[in-house]
């Protein structure tokens, strides 16, 4: 059982005979919370699909002019769009 179980469970770690320190020194991490070392294009070319990465940025954009042109027309009109003063 693992000291954050006991912590949860409300076991004092004193009671259980767990020695904080030597716990601690003798215990590595478990391997699923190791780093991968890798540079940031290594990453990128590993986790990242540019079909998608591409596609994602094209829809930002997209959603950026459809944004800046209702700006732009608030500003124009004074007036704002129905679907922003919808709650």
């Amino acid at each position: 059982m693992s000291i954050e179980a006991l912590a949860m469970a409300g076991a004092d770690y004193m009671e259980c005979g767990i020695d904080l320190h030597d716990w601690e020194t003798n215990q590595p991490p478990p391997p699923y919370l190791l780093v991968e070392t890798m540079s940031c294009s290594e990453a990128v070319r590993k986790y990242c699909n540019d079909d998608e990465v591409k596609a994602n940025e094209e829809k930002v954009k997209a959603k950026m002019r459809e944004w800046a042109k209702a700006v732009a027309a608030m500003n124009r009109t004074g007036s704002y769009p129905n679907k922003w003063m919808q709650k």
